[in-house]
């Protein structure tokens, strides 16, 4: 199984993957053969990339560390909650499968591939923020209570949004410094939200507020610093950057995690905390297993295994010899990288 975008696959393409909906519905089940009418109208519904079985990549199989369809119905159900100004305690069995997934599923690679086009993004934004953090919580040995405190604070960071004009937050050129006021605002107007919200905790709340803080201070809304800021706000600033940078947006394409990945190691104890992103980057994947490459010699590749302790360097399978290239162990790769993506 490996994914493409949806502009790469070719009619005739088996699905690896079942498509859920919007609100977690079965659209497609796995091996569905896409014809030209479903890809035409699956690009219609939003859906940018498509996980597909086919000769290349034999044998491989991708998990989820949580199941897609609680994905999505997590982004749903936050969807109604925020636009009908419903009960956010209706988000609380939600979170609590979002982290017994992760808790259940820890040693599974994270490989949360982008499927649907920037229109969907805020809402599965949020929910990816929250898996993310969990992530790190868990390899920072929380426990599960602080798991859900981490996780509600995630998936909820983003709520001050709602007050934001649309478009504002989708506007395709660079903001004034006017608009750029406006979308300052949402940490508070989204602590505001919730600051009422008893079966929220405090440590929720403050890291919802947090959220773009930054370590050097540039941050806001109350520019703090190092330390002071809260270890939900400092673990919130990586996932959510992260997520954001790797997801496709109005005004620009997405960028590569491991792009993505050396800008916040570039940032380390100037935006970020160091230690936050020394763990985040042992949660994530540069290059997720099925993901296809080309290295500096020309050669190009399937990623079959990562090493965490050497994400850059992973076992790729030879698309035409099929033999295997263990660029972290074998010494005749030692001078040899992977340059691009193929998408």
């Amino acid at each position: 199984m490996r994914f493409l975008s949806i502009d790469s696959v070719a009619a005739g393409s088996k699905l690896g993957k079942p498509l859920y909906s919007e609100q977690g519905i079965v659209l497609l089940r796995e091996n569905a053969e896409l014809t030209e009418n479903i890809l035409s109208r699956l690009k219609t519904m939003g859906f940018t990339g498509l996980y597909i079985e086919d000769d290349i990549s034999e044998g491989i199989i991708i998990q989820d560390i949580v199941d897609e369809r609680l994905r999505m119905e997590a982004a749903s159900r936050l969807e109604n909650i925020v636009n009908s100004n419903g009960n956010i305690e209706e988000m609380a069995p939600l979170i609590s499968d979002i982290v017994d997934n992760i808790i259940h599923n820890k040693d599974v690679e994270v490989n949360m591939k982008h499927m649907w086009g920037h229109h969907e993004y805020t809402y599965l934004h949020c929910v990816n923020v929250g898996i993310l953090a969990v992530c790190v919580g868990i390899k920072l040995n929380f426990s599960r209570d602080e798991l859900l405190c981490l996780g509600a604070a995630g998936i909820l960071h983003d709520i001050g949004k709602k007050f934001i004009p649309i478009e504002i937050l989708d506007k395709q050129g660079k903001l004034t410094d006017e608009e750029f006021d406006i979308i300052k605002n949402h940490p508070e107007l989204g602590y505001g939200i919730l600051a009422s919200a008893i079966e929220l905790s405090s440590i929720t709340k403050v890291g919802i507020l947090e959220h773009h803080e930054r370590y050097d201070g540039s941050g806001y809304p109350r520019g703090l610093r190092g330390d002071e800021i809260t270890v939900f706000g400092r673990i919130l600033a990586v996932a959510d950057t992260y997520d954001a940078m790797t997801s496709d947006r109005a005004y620009r394409n997405a960028f590569s995690p491991s792009e993505t990945v050396e800008y916040l190691m570039g940032n380390g104890n100037k935006l970020y905390d160091s230690a936050i992103i020394d763990t985040f980057i042992r949660c994530v994947t540069i290059y997720p297993v099925g993901t296809c490459v080309e290295l500096s010699d020309g050669t190009q590749g399937i990623i079959i295994k990562n090493y965490s302790d050497c994400v850059l360097r992973p076992v790729i399978r030879n698309l035409t010899t099929k033999k295997l290239v263990d660029l972290k162990n074998d010494k005749d790769y030692y001078n040899i990288c992977i340059s691009k993506l193929i998408v």
